[in-house]
């Protein structure tokens, strides 16, 4: 990669920075997510690379739309505010996730669940594992899934999906060579908390 390539990179990184500063500065709803006062204690000490990077994904998180709308009500705001023990461990897990992630897509994913644990959709016990499941599970497996239109299904992102427990195994042929998945609660659930 030439210098020029590495500076423009480093450039869109620090605008992102600087994007995720006004978003958190700007909202007080922003301010109540338990993850934002941790990210930016970490991130105001830090100045390297990894830490541009967590600032992008901290700004795809706090700039999706569902997020900000469920921020903006009253009643959340409150909530946030009044429970500090149980949601700074939310926030913690959000934190840690966040750093986690390997691309940007996963960070919108995490804030519509956030945002539907926010207006009670899901309880806290089922954003964990809807969180453990963004954390884990491939992109595109996660993409599949969620995709209405999805082809033939194929096995192979269905077993990785599987294992993180959105889906199951319901049938097998005698011949054991075709296997048949279903989507488990935890699956309706993350399908239902990725709509929001």
């Amino acid at each position: 990669m030439t210098e020029k390539n590495d500076r423009n990179i480093l450039e869109a990184l620090m605008e992102g920075a600087e994007a995720v500063i006004d978003l958190a500065t700007e909202s007080e709803a922003v301010k109540a997510v338990p993850v934002v006062g941790t990210a930016f204690k970490v991130l105001k000490g830090l100045d390297d690379l990894r830490s541009r990077v967590l600032m992008g994904k901290l700004h795809k998180f706090l700039s999706e739309p569902a997020l900000r709308e469920a921020l903006e009500a009253q009643r959340i705001r409150e909530e946030i505010l009044n429970k500090p023990g149980r949601d700074q461990e939310i926030g913690e897990m959000l934190f840690l996730v966040l750093d986690k992630v390997t691309d940007m897509t996963k960070p919108v994913l995490l804030a519509r669940a956030y945002a539907s644990y926010l207006e009670k959709l899901i309880d806290d016990f089922t954003f964990a594992a809807v969180a453990h499941a963004i954390d884990i599970a491939f992109l595109r497996d996660l993409l599949e899934f969620l995709n209405p239109a999805r082809g033939p299904d194929t096995t192979l992102w269905q077993q990785r999906l599987a294992a993180v427990g959105l889906l199951e195994v319901r049938d097998t042929s005698w011949n054991r060579k075709v296997i048949v998945y279903q989507e488990t609660s935890l699956g309706e659930k993350f399908r239902l908390a990725i709509a929001f």
